[in-house]
């Protein structure tokens, strides 16, 4: 009861520390700003999604694809979070992303830089550059050859982004925390652990060894499992001296293993005249003449042929 308590608590566990190991996401740092749009948007549930800025985004593709963009990003303009770092530069594409996404949802270091829009590219937005979006539209436009970017700082003092202090490491995008990292190799290792733990239990109780009376005959240690057992002739042996209850453990064929007293002894049928019982049987066993060999008879009148 103890044993099969064990494997119960073991079975739990594992079961109960499976939905605890994170399922490892893509991160969307492949191709071109559409490319990205299509995973970024693709992960959008009930919560937004936060675009982390590590480097320039250009706005790529012909008209047509560029208006699909822009109206991608305004579809999408709630729950887009706009993540700009400290030291980056959003490029085009990444400023549009900032333009469209709602004020509360544009986090901007003071050491970040807002690359300014091309006209023609102003001249896309213009349908969606309406208030609230305007000033900002119009401010970072590239106007009188002025060409360099907007400081974070610039944006934040005016009102019209959000500051949120926030730096890139070795150009990593979505950096995990040290913990985040090694959840889930950590997490796998103590599953593995569960898991050969409960086989050995598994192993440990398929076989229930089955009580012994009287005194014993001296062990005979088997060979070790994976060596072959010696071949003995097949002869009837008369059964003489005391004998002892035993389980048959494997096939006695023509040697095989029986269990006396929760030990293993190496046996021979002795009485080849008759099909040797099956694993499971009792029999019992005496000494005979061949040392380290125990000889196995039918179980004397009386007695069950199978173990329970």
């Amino acid at each position: 009861m103890g044993r099969v308590l064990r494997v119960v608590v073991l079975l739990g566990i594992v079961f109960a520390l499976l939905p605890a190991v994170p399922a490892a996401a893509a991160p969307c740092d492949e191709g071109n700003l559409s490319d990205r749009l299509k995973c970024w948007t693709g992960r959008l549930d009930d919560d937004p999604v936060t675009l982390s800025l590590d480097h320039a985004l250009p706005l790529e593709g012909d008209k047509k694809t560029r208006a699909e963009i822009i109206r991608t990003i305004e579809e999408h303009s709630d729950k887009l979070v706009v993540q700009v770092p400290a030291g980056v530069s959003t490029g085009e594409g990444g400023t549009v992303l900032l333009i469209l996404a709602k004020r509360e949802n544009r986090l901007v270091d003071p050491d970040a830089r807002i690359d300014r829009l091309h006209q023609s590219t102003h001249d896309e937005l213009t349908a969606f550059c309406t208030e609230p979006r305007k000033s900002l539209c119009d401010d970072l436009v590239v106007q009188n050859g002025k060409q360099d970017p907007v400081s974070g700082e610039e944006l934040i003092s005016s009102g019209r982004v959000t500051e949120h202090r926030s730096y890139v490491a070795d150009g990593a995008q979505n950096q995990g925390s040290d913990v985040e990292k090694w959840l889930l190799p950590a997490t796998a290792a103590l599953l593995a652990l569960l898991l050969a733990a409960f086989v050995l239990v598994v192993r440990h109780t398929r076989t229930a060894p089955a009580p012994a009376t009287g005194p014993a005959p001296a062990a005979r240690t088997p060979d070790e499992p994976t060596r072959a057992l010696r071949t003995t002739r097949a002869r009837t042996v008369t059964r003489t001296g005391p004998t002892h209850p035993a389980v048959v453990r494997t096939d006695l064929h023509p040697q095989g293993y029986v269990e006396l007293d929760r030990v293993l002894y190496r046996a021979v049928w002795a009485e080849p005249g008759q099909a040797a019982p099956p694993p499971g049987s009792r029999v019992d066993v005496a000494d005979g003449p061949d040392p380290g060999v125990l000889y196995a008879f039918p179980p004397a009148a009386g007695r069950h042929a199978h173990a329970r």
